[in-house]
């Protein structure tokens, strides 16, 4: 059963969330950030009545379900819940990630986003009508809404206001985007992720991704953060342990599986599963088969 996400003001090192006291937008419910260096929980099944939720990954990866279709995301990656919608991370841990995210009453008419109304019925409107899931979001996109963030926090009235008028930006470029359409990775990029992917069992060096890129080593991890939000070992690691998971669900042995995917050592292998899954592999093996034995 869904429940109505109710979030309260949290000013934490690692997470911190702005409520209609703290930010002052008409028409803003929730604005926030999240930082997380190791996986956490899943989030629960849950709805935002009357919201539009706007979800932006600077960096890391992350699944969201929505019925039963489900939405891998990486850096760069918008991700948009609908009005009452229920939505979740599908029981997947909340990945190693950053986002910001903003939720959005759309019944607000009286002066929202601080415009003059005809624009803003107009802003609301045009948010009403958004239609994808998932947009791509550029560098430009992904810092208007970290400066935006930072500088409404500000106790300066004037950093305030910029922050406000940022927000405000970065909200007609989500509506451009959808326009647009997505945003394909570049060739030399593109051939770099396709390596990964076909050679994930292998010790894969960036030296190896910048040749088939065909780019130096600091300008191929420049461009690979860049336009995928995460480093290129990052984007390694996550898919050796996407592999992992899928190979210790066939009961293959954790020292088979680090082998095989190429780890310096079972002890390093698990530190890194752990960090990304929320369990060790044998914890994860382990749950695997008690939920296959009671299926039967």
């Amino acid at each position: 059963m869904a429940v109505k996400m109710t979030e309260e003001y949290c000013w934490e090192e690692s997470r911190q969330v702005l409520t209609p006291q703290q930010h002052g937008i008409p028409g803003i419910k929730v604005f926030g950030h999240n930082l997380n260096n190791r996986a956490v929980s899943p989030l629960e099944t849950h709805i935002h009545p009357g919201c539009l939720e706007i979800v932006l990954m600077i960096k890391g990866n992350q699944t969201y379900t929505v019925g039963e279709k489900t939405y891998p995301l990486s850096g760069g990656n918008a991700f948009i819940s609908f009005p009452g919608e229920e939505h979740s991370s599908g029981g997947e841990p909340q990945n190693v990630s950053e986002i910001y995210w903003v939720q959005i009453d759309l019944e607000t008419e009286e002066g929202f986003l601080g415009l003059h109304q005809p624009w803003a019925n107009q802003l609301r409107q045009r948010l009403k009508k958004l239609s994808q899931r998932v947009l791509y979001c550029g560098e430009e996109l992904r810092q208007c809404i970290a400066d935006s963030f930072w500088n409404t926090t500000s106790s300066d009235p004037c950093r305030q206001e910029y922050g406000r008028s940022q927000l405000v930006s970065f909200l007609y470029g989500i509506i451009l985007q959808e326009k647009a359409g997505v945003l394909s990775l570049s060739d030399e990029i593109g051939a770099a992720v396709s390596y990964v992917r076909q050679n994930i069992r292998e010790d894969i060096s960036l030296e190896t991704l910048a040749d088939c890129a065909g780019l130096s080593l600091s300008r191929f991890k420049s461009r690979f953060k860049k336009e995928t939000g995460m480093t290129p070992r990052e984007y390694i690691n996550q898919l050796k342990i996407r592999e992992a998971k899928r190979m210790l669900q066939e009961n293959q042995s954790v020292t088979r599986v680090a082998l095989d995917l190429g780890f310096g050592s079972s002890n390093y292998f698990a530190v890194l599963f752990k960090k990304i899954t929320l369990y060790t592999p044998s914890q994860y093996q382990k749950m695997i088969q008690e939920k296959e034995s009671g299926d039967k």
